[in-house]
């Protein structure tokens, strides 16, 4: 009866990112097609007028309307796949902890900033005169990273979120404690690496030309490697004795500490994941964004947070499909409307859904009073 179950929500879950995907591409195309005819009918009314080069101009505004939506999608897949690295550690923390991390986002960015202290030639540190240069190779820098900013997650579980569960700190207290730790990362990063914007990386990416769509080599490597996390974290919680563990005190943890589970090992091992993928999550977005800063993770926690609730409170797979449909939302939203606006278009489309689905995509529906 379980496995039915989970084999309906992923069905539903596939139906309804595909039925997302397909309305915005439809309203996409039906919005630069009225442009494009538009394009036509002036360039029509300039040939009667004996404009030259009427024909030329109106086949390459034809071939670019739809090379435009199909590269939207294609750039919505990507951001999603890594915003979705990104989010599947906030989602983890609240299944297990009940906890909205609202410092996750500076765990973004200190991963990010972390690399680029690393591999560049000239940096400082706080309160220290001078500047000097680390350069490690980008690659050993961010699996230094990636495994610095794990062993933050244990240090917080460790000295400030293990001390407030067994003083039976309330949910809602730990959030305004999260505020604050937000809050003071995002100083010291700022303090420590100043305002401006980092590149990690200063050689120029080769691009890949499949149709219309293009793609850099960077841009490549970092989509394959966030998948290749997320398939290694889907392993993790589905065949390992440990990731079932996780999924038993996500669902109960009263009953998963009855049966012999060492719960609070299990939250200090997705601390340890959470901040992790966070870390690599960052790099992977400084990279694809050509750059990142002090406040790259606070720009993203409203999305990340969006993705987690779209996909349901608790459900790592969910925040993997959630992020999937804000970054589609998010990309080709930008066909109609400014590119600040389109934040504000996947938080209207998360509305929608919850309106629909209170408890998101993947989420259970669960019995009040």
């Amino acid at each position: 009866m379980t496995t039915i179950h989970d084999r309906r929500v992923w069905l539903r879950a596939i139906v309804v990112l595909v039925l997302a995907a397909a309305a915005i591409t439809v309203f996409s195309v039906l919005v630069a097609d009225s442009a494009q005819a538009a394009d036509v009918a002036t360039h029509a009314v300039a040939a009667d007028a004996g404009t030259d080069d009427v024909t030329t101009t109106d086949a390459t505004t034809t071939t670019g309307g739809s090379g435009r939506v199909l590269q939207a999608v294609v750039n919505g897949l990507i951001f999603g796949s890594l915003l979705a690295l990104a989010s599947v550690g906030l989602s983890l923390i609240y299944g297990t902890t009940g906890l909205s991390n609202f410092a996750h986002g500076e765990q973004v960015s200190f991963g990010a900033v972390l690399t680029y202290f690393l591999v560049a030639d000239d940096v400082s540190l706080p309160l220290i005169p001078g500047t000097f240069g680390i350069g490690i190779p980008l690659i050993p820098a961010a699996l230094l990273a990636v495994a610095i900013s794990a062993g933050t997650g244990w240090l917080q579980d460790k000295f400030l979120w293990s001390p407030l569960r067994r003083r039976r700190v309330g949910i809602v207290q730990q959030m305004i404690v999260s505020i604050g730790l937000s809050l003071a990362m995002l100083n010291m990063l700022q303090w420590w690496m100043g305002g401006g914007r980092m590149r990690l990386t200063t050689s120029i990416a080769d691009r890949l030309q499949i149709g219309p769509v293009q793609i850099s080599t960077q841009t490549l490597w970092s989509v394959l490697i966030a998948i290749l996390c997320l398939l290694g974290v889907s392993y993790f919680l589905l065949r390992t004795r440990l990731g079932r563990a996780t999924r038993a005190v996500s669902d109960n943890p009263a009953l998963a500490s009855a049966s012999g589970i060492k719960v609070e090992s299990i939250i200090r091992l997705v601390w340890i994941l959470a901040a992790g993928l966070a870390g690599l999550g960052g790099i992977l977005l400084g990279l694809y964004e050509q750059g990142t800063a002090f406040d790259a993770g606070a720009r993203l926690l409203l999305l990340m947070f969006a993705a987690v609730t779209l996909g349901g409170l608790g459900q790592p797979f969910g925040a993997l499909v959630g992020s999937l449909v804000i970054g589609l939302v998010a990309e080709l939203s930008t066909l109609w409307l400014p590119a600040d606006l389109k934040v504000a278009t996947a938080l209207v489309i998360l509305i929608g859904v919850l309106l629909v689905r209170p408890q998101g995509i993947l989420g259970r529906a669960e019995r009040v009073g």
